[in-house]
């Protein structure tokens, strides 16, 4: 019993904890897809499992004793026997974790885990009047603090007549890999390859239509997720994504693939403003006040960068609605 092939390096605890399960006739799997009370599991010879997620698992979290499964997450669970479903017993501990605030919630934070046990962030923006900076830039905040690598991945080339004027645009949120690619030609997909390892867990986020279906049924070589057409009134793609669920490429890597997001609220705890607004950050340390908010404190050293033309307007003005989104849930907690 291990999770060998079911993820890239698994941490020792959950080997132990594995080993320690095996007299209670418990396995090792990972989520696949989940409802509120089942979920599909891999087992690491490749056997599927149904199981039921017992209210226990639901109770114990309320008392933040535990945890509910998600998509990717490792767990402990007790295969089905002639009658009687199987049954997950608890959830191992997670090696990262992509958190937003849940949408719809104001005041206290109400944190949604959207998926477990990723390497890499795949943040898919269309090329076309999907694009959008701010909204990219939400994105790589989202992921910043989530333990995972972002890799920002500009799709439709093929419908883009100055990229790079956008990858200029883009040069300047601080994302370390940035691929232009065609989804639906493959071209430039293949720079993908460091990240498709085996083992590896990638997940793909962006908005409805940036092409992130239509990459999935390229890297998983058939037509597994529904693709929409471009929409005659504006040209987007259309949302076709309902559910979030892994699959396991053909080399072995592992594809969580999200449906698109209407909101990005982001919880303090689950992303990283210093990581995602280095270049702000920095600049702060030359202002005069310590506690500067950057807004309308004398002698701020990040307004005056903006004054003088060094600091885009609209990063700075995303900066300071994603500071005060995440002070206002602060004081409402």
């Amino acid at each position: 019993m291990t999770f060998s092939g079911l993820i890239h390096h698994p941490p020792a605890e959950w080997l132990k904890l594995l080993e320690q399960a095996r007299d209670r006739g418990l396995r090792g799997g990972r989520v696949l897809a989940c409802t509120r009370t089942f979920c599909t599991l891999l087992e690491a010879g490749g056997q599927v499992h149904q199981t039921r997620i017992p209210g226990r698992l639901h109770h114990l979290a309320r008392r933040g004793e535990g945890l509910v499964p998600v998509v990717g997450d490792a767990v402990l669970f007790r295969p089905e026997r002639p009658g009687r479903e199987g049954v997950v017993e608890t959830v191992l501990p997670r090696r990262t974790c992509i958190v937003r605030q849940a949408p719809g919630r104001s005041g206290r934070q109400v944190p949604q885990v959207i998926c477990a046990n990723v390497d890499t962030v795949l943040v898919v923006t269309g090329l076309d009047l999907d694009f959008n900076v701010r909204r990219i830039e939400r994105y790589l905040a989202l992921v910043a603090g989530s333990g995972a690598e972002a890799v920002l991945v500009l799709n439709k080339v093929d419908l883009c007549d100055h990229l790079d004027q956008r990858l200029e645009q883009v040069g300047k949120l601080g994302c370390e890999s940035v691929l232009p690619i065609c989804a639906k030609t493959g071209r430039g997909t293949d720079r993908l390859a460091p990240w498709l390892t085996p083992g590896t867990t990638l997940a793909m986020l962006g908005s409805s239509g940036a092409g992130k279906s239509t990459l999935a049924n390229l890297l998983l070589g058939q037509d597994r997720q529904q693709v929409g057409d471009l929409s005659d009134t504006d040209g987007r793609g259309q949302h076709t994504t309902t559910h979030r669920e892994m699959f396991r490429l053909p080399g072995g890597a592992f594809l969580i693939d999200n449906p698109g997001m209407r909101e990005i609220q982001l919880l303090d705890e689950a992303t990283d403003l210093e990581e995602a607004f280095a270049d702000i950050i920095e600049l702060g340390c030359r202002c005069r006040f310590g506690d500067c908010r950057h807004d309308r404190e004398p002698d701020c050293a990040v307004r005056a960068a903006v004054d003088r033309g060094e600091l885009d307007p609209d990063r700075y003005r995303n900066y300071l609605q994603l500071a005060r989104e995440r002070e206002e849930r602060q004081r409402d907690y």
